[in-house]
């Protein structure tokens, strides 16, 4: 057959795209999704168009299969595939606009799905048939009938009822509808469809949602108290699972209500665990009575389910540790129990139940009560499209989940419940247990002969062998740069002081990120280039030897004239804003952008612990592009301009713990690249713990930005302590609408804050180009909790503008004494204070303009 020569040369070109797939009775989850889908081609063919069949109708069910197809067609790369799916919804929609065979009067939620598609098709094609055919869709929901509290009936001849198979019908197109057109309310009513129907039919103690509830209680099937169905029905959990991940597609996430669909999304989530069969993985019709006779393993239901877990994984929604277990064992008991190849060679889903509703009755003239009874009566057959839409959804997303490495998967991060979550990705590098002393490559003690050879040959060797410990002696050394590789952990001994050259020509140029822009710069002093398995450790000193006669001159701010470093600055900016290949960004000898001190780009497995760090010329920890990193023990001391203490950027996974910094900027500053240059890279910043450190002179404790434009998320900071007259701020976002980005979920706990010259949360969006951008910029869900001040003279100093963000500020059990100045608060959206106790440094008299009453007359 045409369509199996077809198939067998997309897979052979998968399979060599893919390399290594972990598969399921003999093939990938794709290739299962593959199959299906030109399975189900090659069996209904144009039957599914418009006047393909008698009985084709613009339906749900196709909308479903094409919506899923038009999936797999991106994935895979197949236009002929696209074209098929397309033309299933496509093929309805008259030139004029009308949809054929929809009848709107009926105001059946299960109409609206093929929506989703016409949608796609307006946004691929842009004919203007597709657009008055989805506004057409949208204008049943304006007047689609609806319960008092707002949600909508399933059908107008099903009063007063909602069910969950409606929240999948209607939902994801409404949100995409809202995202496409602008129009932002509608995002408002999907979120309330959502958490009213979860209201509603949720039951804690089966950890499962009834399919149905009717408000009127009118319904046969109803509970009169309740008005809830009386069962768990497979199949209708698995549209509702759909409708969440989907329609969190196009919420916005700065949206008041996304918290809390996720949350639903997790407790849908917990009971599907929970009721998933454990002998074969895969989920039962009546979900909650297992082994009950008549009861049996379903197919659509299962695949519904998988689809929702994998992408919610996938999208950080879920812990994959928690849930790929059981989206691996439920994707092999799809293959085992439900998946045959037929005579013909097509791949069938087999046990699939017809349909299930409820009231009035069905084919065979039973009472759809919602009885258990009933929900076993239905025929079971095979290749339902509510079926197999959803099993090539899975395919899609389990191939997905199984192929992404674990640390690349996104965490979503919503408070100090994910925190230990966030700590068990990132783990400290160990190396084997040899050592190289550079002393026996060379090195000579003292201080006056560069030992830079000497390090860069012990460096070699350990890495020849497989890696350990390049072991610098107490004394005193000097070097250049040192660049580091693989396996291999540069030690610095007890009384060692390894001092770096202020010769520019000692650093060569590399690919470095200054600022937040990539070019080819001098080299950090310390450096990696694409390594993993690395390492600065030791109770030694690093020095920098930076002063105002070398590095930090070339930043040297004079009364009326412009620094050293002013022009190379300004142009690479330029190159960066102008996308000039970074190779062309040539910096380095001759020119004034001084290097950082210790710089691992695009490496992973990072320890830098216990040296202390001197006078470095500019940013002294700065791992870039990088991931699982760990700053221990550091005693950080320098004071030159911008000498920020560490600085993540771009990097993930990094646990920053037991400091000390006492620096001439920042302490710690998280960032992750600068405006056009920062998002043509577009990596974020995240999953960053802050912990057990001291902060003492600086312009911020923790900062965020400025250079922030590919985002920064899921940032914790706990017991530290910040205190200096020149600290400026404890916590602090600096951002404008130049950079851009999202600076989302940071929590702040346990911290002392002595005095600080500014305030203790420091949110300043007008910060350098303030408002003059196209990027607006956005701070939301930020917690301080039980953190005290003595000496702030502020607790908040929020400057906004129209537009920007700033959202879902949150102070808690707190107290806040010696404060001397009014908060400044200008353009903030949602601030809260929960125990929080204020304390002014002096008793204020109130003033009033009305004078009192006067003392009554005595008698």
């Amino acid at each position: 057959m045409r369509f199996l020569k077809t198939l067998s040369l997309l897979l052979l070109t998968y399979t060599s795209l893919l390399g290594q797939v972990p598969q399921f009775g003999g093939a990938t989850p794709l290739e299962w999704s593959t199959r299906m889908a030109e399975s189900e081609r090659a069996r209904y063919g144009e039957t599914l168009d418009f006047e393909g069949a008698p009985r084709a109708r613009w339906d749900y069910t196709s909308g479903l299969l094409s919506g899923f197809m038009l999936d797999l067609a991106e994935t895979i790369g197949d236009d002929g595939l696209r074209d098929y799916a397309e033309g299933i919804v496509g093929s309805f929609v008259a030139p004029d606009g009308m949809i054929r065979t929809y009848k709107m009067s009926d105001y059946n939620i299960d109409m609206v799905t093929p929506g989703k598609v016409t949608l796609r098709l307006y946004e691929r094609t842009g004919e203007e048939r597709f657009k008055i055919a989805t506004e057409t869709i949208r204008e049943q929901l304006r007047q689609h009938p609806r319960t008092r509290e707002g949600g909508f009936w399933h059908k107008q001849r099903y009063p007063h009822q909602m069910w969950l198979d409606g929240l999948y019908m209607a939902a994801p197109f409404y949100a995409a509808y809202g995202k496409m057109f602008h129009e932002p309310a509608a995002y408002d009513d999907v979120a309330s469809q959502i958490l009213l129907i979860d209201r509603h039919t949720y039951v804690p103690e089966v950890g499962l949602h009834r399919h149905g509830w009717d408000e009127a209680r009118a319904q046969s099937w109803a509970d009169p108290q309740t008005g809830l169905s009386p069962n768990f029905w497979g199949r209708a959990q698995g549209w509702y699972a759909m409708a969440l991940v989907d329609t969190l597609d196009f919420i916005p996430g700065i949206h008041h209500d996304v918290e809390s669909i996720v949350e639903v999304l997790r407790r849908v989530a917990a009971g599907i665990e929970r009721h998933q069969d454990p002998d074969t993985g895969v989920w039962w019709q009546v979900l909650d009575q297992p082994h009950r006779e008549g009861n049996y393993l379903e197919a659509t239901a299962t695949s519904q389910f998988l689809y929702a877990l994998a992408k919610a994984v996938n999208k950080g929604y879920l812990p994959r540790d928690r849930y790929e277990p059981v989206i691996r064992k439920g994707y092999a008991g799809l293959i085992e129990q439900f998946v045959r190849v037929n005579g013909e060679g097509l791949t069938d889903l087999t046990r699939c139940c017809a349909v299930a509703g409820l009231g009035y009755t069905n084919s065979a003239g039973r009472q759809r009560d919602g009885s258990f009874d009933y929900y076993i009566s239905e025929p079971i057959i095979a290749n339902d499209p509510k079926g197999t839409g959803p099993f090539i959804g899975a395919g899609i997303q389990v191939q997905q989940l199984l192929t992404t490495p674990v640390h690349a998967t996104p965490l979503r991060v919503t408070g100090w419940t994910d925190y230990e979550r966030v700590l068990a990705r990132i783990k400290a590098p160990t190396f084997p247990d040899r050592d190289f002393p550079i002393t026996d490559f060379g090195a000579r003690v003292g201080g006056q002969m560069k030992a830079t050879q000497a390090i860069a040959d012990a460096i070699a060797a350990a890495h020849a062998a497989g890696g350990g410990r390049v072991v610098v002696p107490a004394g005193e050394w000097l070097t250049g740069a040192i660049h580091l590789q693989s396996n291999v952990n540069l030690h610095v001994s007890a009384g060692a002081v390894l001092k770096f050259s202020t010769d520019p020509a000692d650093y060569p140029t590399v690919y470095t990120r200054w600022e937040g822009v990539e070019c080819m710069n001098y080299s950090p002093l310390i450096y990696a280039w694409k390594q993993q398995n690395i390492a600065v450790t030791g109770e030694g000193t690093l020095d920098g030897q930076a002063d105002w006669d070398n590095w930090w001159g070339w930043n040297r701010k004079t009364a009326g004239q412009p620094t050293q470093q002013v022009t190379d600055r300004n142009r690479l900016i330029a190159m960066g804003e102008n996308d000039v290949p970074v190779a062309e960004r040539v910096f380095g000898a001759g020119t004034k952008l001084r290097p950082n001190f210790i710089q691992p780009y695009h490496c992973e497995n990072i320890l830098i612990e216990g040296v202390t760090i001197l006078r470095s010329p500019m940013w002294e920890v700065h791992p870039v592009l990088s991931r699982n990193i760990t700053v221990r023990g550091l005693n950080i001391v320098s004071h030159g301009p911008n000498n920020d203490g560490c600085n993540p950027e771009s990097s993930q996974d990094v646990l920053i713990e037991d400091c000390v910094f006492d620096t001439g900027d920042d302490c710690i500053a998280i960032k992750s690249g600068r405006n056009n240059d920062g998002r043509r890279v577009n990596v974020a910043s995240e999953n960053i713990i802050v912990r057990n450190s001291t902060m003492k002179d600086g312009h911020g404790g923790v900062v965020l930005g400025s250079e922030c434009s590919g985002h920064i998320r899921n940032v914790f900071v706990e017991n530290c302590t910040m205190d200096s007259p020149n600290l400026d701020r404890a916590l602090r976002f600096k951002n404008n609408a130049v950079r851009g980005g999202i600076l989302e979920n940071v929590f702040m706990r346990n911290v002392t804050v002595g005095t600080v010259a500014e305030a203790v949360l420091t949110i300043d969006l007008m910060y350098e180009e303030g408002p003059r951008g196209d990027h607006l910029p956005i701070v939301r869900n930020v917690e301080i909790d039980n953190v005290t001040s003595s000496a702030s003279p502020r607790i908040m100093f929020v400057q906004g503008f129209e537009g920007a963000v700033v959202e879902n500020i949150r102070f808690k059990n707190s107290t806040f004494s010696g404060v001397t100045a009014t908060d400044v608060l200008n353009h903030a959206g949602k601030i809260t204070f929960e125990n929080v106790t204020i304390a002014p440094a002096e008793k204020v008299r109130g003033r009033n303009s009305v004078p009192p009453p006067p003392e009554p007359a005595q008698p």
